[in-house]
């Protein structure tokens, strides 16, 4: 199979299963979204919704890397893009997303902090 095709089938492949991953992700926040709509009051509450912020901050850290990565496989690996436009807007669409991504983290880890900071109170 030609490099274009097995992208295109794992292009297609995660397009089918973003539906399933964003109904799972709704799921999972159900518990976070109802503490957060009482607004915590109790210490473990407010440990459950750092621990969440903690999560959400990782994730976004594990994104930040699959960015880098792939950044990194366009500058020096794909020969059809290396050096070409295509190949320079994904690299600039990779750092845009690095940039994003760790900015997210950093907003989650101040908000964990803040209830932490509430859970010891």
């Amino acid at each position: 199979m030609k490099p274009s095709n097995i992208a295109f089938a794992l292009l297609f492949a995660a397009t089918l299963a973003a539906p399933f991953q964003l109904h799972a992700q709704a799921a999972d926040e159900a518990p976070i979204m109802e503490l957060l709509d009482t607004m915590a009051e109790k210490p473990e509450q407010h440990q459950a919704i750092a621990d969440y912020y903690r999560k959400m901050a990782a994730e976004a850290r594990n994104e930040a890397s699959l960015h880098e990565k792939m950044k990194g496989t366009y500058r020096h690996s794909h020969a059809k893009f290396k050096g070409q436009p295509a190949g320079q807007a994904t690299e600039r669409h990779c750092k845009r997303v690095v940039e994003l991504q760790q900015s997210m983290a950093e907003e989650y880890d101040a908000l964990a902090e803040l209830h932490e900071s509430a859970a010891k109170q």
